[in-house]
C-alpha cells in the first residue's frame, strides 16, 4: 500500500464526507478506499474515523492527522512542481488569498494575462472578509497591511501605497450636482461598505467625518454597480475602479481629499525555498502596478 496514495484517500474522504464521494472523485470504488483508510489506521496506530452507516467523522487523532497530513501533502506537491519547473514550462496550482473585493475587484483583472503567459500554472483564488486571513493553506495572500501575521511565518513584499477617495457617475453629478468642498460632499447621498448605512472616516488632515447614504452593504460587486447606476458616491481605491474611470463610468470627486491610507502588501509563507509559481505571480503583479 503507498503512503501518498492513502493520505490522499483520508484527506478526501473527509473533505467530501463519505467513502463514495471520495471514491468517485479518485475515480476509484469506495472499498478500495476503505482498505487504504484501514491501512493507514494500522499504520499510524490510532483510530482516523469513526464510521456508521450514514456518514464518517473524525476522531480527535483523525482531525491532527487531517490538518498536519493536509499541509505536509500541499508541499510535498510543491516540491514535486518546483523540482519539474527547472528544466520546464512552471506548472502546478497557484492557491491566491484575498479579500472579497481585492479578488473580485483587483486581482481578476490581472489573471487572464497571467495564465496565458504561464498556460500550465492553474490559479485557485480564496477570498475572505477584510482584516481575515483565510484559513487555507495559501500561496500567496494580498492584502493591506496585517499586524496578526505572524512575521516568522509569513514574509511581505510591497504591491502599492492604498487610499481611498471619492468617485460618482456623471449621471449622478448631474442630476445632484458636484461637491466642492467636504462640507458640501457630506449632504450627498453616500454608498457605505458595511452593516448599516453611517460611516466616520478620517481625512488625510486627521479630521473626521461622517458620511451618511441610503444604500449600505458588504457585496463589494452590489457596491460599486450601485455607484454606476447612479445611486450615490463611492467611497474607494482609485486601484479599484480603474476600469470604470478609464471607460467615463465613474470620475473621481475632490481628489484632494482622500483617506484610509496605508500599504498593500504579498504575503508569502517562510519556507526553506520560495515557490516559482509564487514568486512569478509577485513579480508579474508588480510589474503591471508599476
Amino acid at each position: 500500500m503507498d503512503w501518498i496514495e492513502s493520505v490522499k484517500s483520508y484527506i478526501k474522504v473527509v473533505e467530501e464526507g463519505s467513502f463514495n464521494a471520495a471514491a468517485y472523485q479518485l475515480n476509484t470504488s469506495g472499498s478500495a478506499i476503505s482498505k487504504r483508510i484501514n491501512w493507514l489506521e494500522e499504520r499510524v496506530g490510532v483510530q482516523l474515523l469513526t464510521r456508521t452507516t450514514r456518514s464518517v467523522h473524525q476522531t480527535e487523532a483523525g482531525l491532527l492527522f487531517y490538518q498536519r497530513a493536509r499541509l505536509q501533502l500541499d508541499q510535498w506537491q510543491h516540491l514535486v512542481d518546483e523540482t519539474r519547473a527547472i528544466n520546464q514550462t512552471p506548472a502546478g496550482l497557484l492557491k491566491i488569498g484575498a479579500t472579497l473585493a481585492v479578488g473580485s475587484k483587483f486581482i481578476i483583472k490581472y489573471l487572464d494575462e497571467f495564465l496565458a503567459t504561464y498556460p500550465k500554472i492553474k490559479v485557485q483564488l480564496i477570498t475572505t472578509l477584510p482584516g481575515q486571513v483565510p484559513e487555507h493553506n495559501v500561496d500567496v495572500f494580498i492584502s493591506r497591511e496585517l499586524e496578526q501575521l505572524n512575521t516568522f511565518s509569513y514574509k511581505a513584499t510591497h504591491l502599492f501605497e492604498h487610499h481611498s477617495g471619492f468617485f460618482a457617475s456623471k449621471d449622478y453629478l448631474d442630476k445632484y450636482g458636484t461637491p466642492n468642498n467636504i462640507n458640501e460632499l457630506k449632504a450627498h447621498n453616500m454608498l457605505i461598505w458595511g452593516e448599516r448605512p453611517i460611516k466616520e472616516i478620517k481625512l488625510t488632515n486627521n479630521k473626521r467625518v461622517t458620511l451618511r447614504g441610503n444604500f449600505a452593504t458588504t457585496n463589494p460587486e452590489a457596491l460599486f454597480h450601485a455607484a454606476k447606476r447612479g445611486m450615490g458616491i463611492l467611497l474607494t481605491s482609485q486601484q479599484m475602479v480603474i476600469d470604470d474611470l478609464q471607460s467615463g463610468a465613474l470620475v473621481p470627486i475632490l481628489p484632494e481629499i482622500t483617506t484610509d491610507h496605508t500599504r498593500v502588501n504579498a504575503y508569502y509563507p517562510t519556507l526553506d525555498y520560495e515557490h516559482t509559481r509564487t514568486q512569478l505571480f509577485i513579480k508579474y503583479l508588480k510589474t503591471k502596478l508599476s
